[in-house]
């Protein structure tokens, strides 16, 4: 029973080591200089953020949400710049930014933004737009928005990087 157990270990990590070998090709193979992904390392990005100000009830009725957005650092070594981070309402207008000057965040540090809950006028199609930048091949940070409602229900949505303008 002990080898059996033991062999089920092996195989199972024989079967993640091909299953990263295979995620990793699927990526394109390693960014020039450096050992990961391209679509891990990179030196900047735009990156838009889909968020939700407010989403409709079963009557109709708008229910307000507030909503953090969450920049991370997944670097370890390095520190990035957040250049810019733009607010839009769901007709695609500026309504906010929320960086006044560039921030450096420092390795496994995090940026944190507030729209509160009682501000309905983004709608519900909001999004950002976080412009990022590093002077190293760095691991791309993480941006997401997490929305959190009046009863207590909280889900989130990851960015997806887009071309900069």
């Amino acid at each position: 029973m002990i080898l059996l157990i033991i062999g089920l270990g092996v195989i199972a990590n024989k079967l993640h080591e091909i299953d990263d070998q295979l995620a990793y090709a699927a990526l394109g193979g390693a960014a020039e200089g450096s050992s990961l992904p391209a679509e891990v390392a990179a030196k900047g990005r735009a990156v838009y953020v889909p968020a939700y100000s407010q989403l409709y009830s079963d009557d109709g009725r708008a229910v307000p949400l507030s909503i953090n957005l969450s920049v991370r650092n997944t670097d370890p070594e390095h520190p990035i710049r957040i250049d810019q981070v733009r607010l839009h309402d769901d007709h695609g207008d500026g309504m906010d930014e929320l960086v006044d000057e560039t921030r450096v965040l420092a390795p496994m540090a995090t940026a944190s933004y507030l729209i509160q809950g009682r501000d309905l006028s983004n709608g519900s199609g909001a999004n950002f737009v976080v412009e990022w930048s590093a002077q190293e091949q760095i691991n791309r940070p993480i941006i997401e928005a997490i929305m959190l409602g009046p009863d207590g229900v909280a889900f989130k949505s990851r960015g997806e990087p887009i071309e900069r303008r």
